[in-house]
């Protein structure tokens, strides 16, 4: 690609950024009271020429973007044209700004003004770049009647707990050790700690999608979407919303199981990318541990509608605090000795087969063993029929695993109806496995 080509590639980017934006801003979405002042008193100071003519409109943003590439394009040869240019459109900004009597307080359209000429700017150096943060400036222009809700329906614990959850992610996980610290390699800080924050941050999205889409919506979402990351993080959640709230059982119970119906999924895609002919005989037995899940799931789905229909408060009981660490903390030394029990046993008893090993590990892990097993298959040192039971094997283990979870964070009668439903699907497909 030649230097004309490129260059007329990065003018487009340039358009586009500020025709998008300036999009944005002439319909009026987001736009603050002195916003639509500065407009008006833009038409009145033009002498009245065009009344329907806006400032801060799809032209002016257009201009101002074109005029940073134009900068951009300038500063490859005179390095202050850059700096220059950005301070120019800001003074001008701020120019026709105090020229406005009638003016609010908010300045959101003229700093995405500014902002408009710095993208310009850096779609000379980066056009794929700028594009992606045009879209998101757009969007959060885009998002104020929604944003300016949310925030006066939040309350201070909210925001507290918020910030506390994302000290935890990016203050305390990365400053966590990344190695075993014990002689069995059971105990690894920084895991432990994603585990953690993972757990905690399902339980902290569900206490917003309950706020915003009710107990039995908000929970089952929830768990539909934490199965695709961790269906043993949704379970320990869900256990501990289920001990504090007990009216919403059921509809804890279907999030959990909902969760591993759509892990038993993400174990089929997962194979289905390494070994296509092994995901064509797994997917009798986890198809139907998914199959019988699901149904459990309409049924759980079914009973806790009833539920809410009959229930009073229950949402109340449940949303005090959005991130607690206490029940993630205790599921987490639940882990580690489940893990470190493995580790012993695989020690002592050595491996004494595949199916000991699937076992063992579907104690701990569901992924890492589905992995295994599909590379040996697709490279041929394993049969198709053996890594079909042994992953079937590790799916049961863990079921069992998270039944036990169910147990001890969610007390016997969440407990139980979840393993109820977890034993039924994957003993299902345990038969299934054997038989086929």
């Amino acid at each position: 690609m030649d230097v004309t080509t490129e260059l007329f590639i990065e003018l487009a980017y340039a358009l586009g950024v500020g025709l998008l934006i300036g999009l944005e801003r002439s319909l009026g979405h987001g736009r603050t009271q002195g916003d639509e002042a500065l407009e008006k008193g833009d038409g009145e100071a033009a002498g009245g020429e065009e009344n329907d003519e806006e400032f801060v409109g799809l032209r002016t943003f257009a201009v101002m973007a074109l005029v940073g590439f134009a900068g951009g394009v300038a500063a490859d040869s005179f390095p202050l044209v850059a700096p220059v240019t950005l301070g120019a459109v800001a003074l001008l900004v701020i120019a026709m700004y105090n020229r406005v009597d009638d003016v609010g307080s908010g300045i959101t359209t003229e700093a995405a003004l500014i902002g408009t000429c710095g993208l310009g700017m850096l779609c000379h150096y980066h056009p794929q770049l700028a594009g992606v943060i045009a879209l998101v400036l757009t969007v959060l222009l885009a998002s104020k009647r929604f944003a300016h809700a949310t925030v006066r329906k939040m309350r201070r614990v909210e925001l507290i707990d918020t910030l506390k959850f994302l000290v935890a992610i990016f203050i305390v996980l990365p400053l966590l050790p990344n190695e075993a610290l014990d002689p069995y390699g059971a105990f690894n800080p920084y895991k432990v700690g994603m585990l953690v924050v993972l757990i905690s941050g399902i339980s902290f999205v569900g206490y917003f999608l309950t706020r915003i889409l009710g107990a039995q919506k908000g929970l089952g979402l929830t768990g539909i979407l934490g199965g695709l990351t961790s269906s043993t993080a949704v379970t320990a959640a869900m256990a501990a919303d289920a001990k504090r709230a007990p009216s919403l059982i059921p509809i804890c119970a279907f999030s959990t199981v909902a969760a591993n119906a759509t892990m038993f999924a993400r174990v089929l895609v997962v194979v289905a990318v390494l070994d296509r002919v092994l995901v064509t005989r797994l997917a009798w037995s986890i198809g139907t541990m998914s199959v019988v899940a699901i149904l459990a799931s309409v049924v759980l789905w079914v009973v806790a509608s009833k539920a809410e229909k009959g229930g009073q408060g229950a949402s109340e009981i449940l949303l005090k605090n959005p991130f607690s660490v206490g029940p993630a903390l205790k599921f987490a030394a639940f882990f580690v000795v489940i893990i470190f029990v493995a580790k012993l046993a695989n020690l002592w008893f050595g491996d004494t087969g595949l199916y000991a090993a699937a076992t063992l590990s579907g104690l701990a892990d569901v992924d890492a063993i589905t992995l295994s097993i599909a590379e040996q298959t697709h490279g041929g040192s394993l049969a198709h029929k053996v890594g079909a039971i042994a992953i079937t094997i590790a799916v049961v283990s863990n079921g069992f695993v998270k039944t036990g979870i169910a147990i001890y964070s969610g007390g016997w009668k969440f407990g139980r109806l979840v393993g109820l439903c977890l034993t039924l699907a994957t003993a299902a497909g345990l038969v299934v496995a054997i038989v086929v």
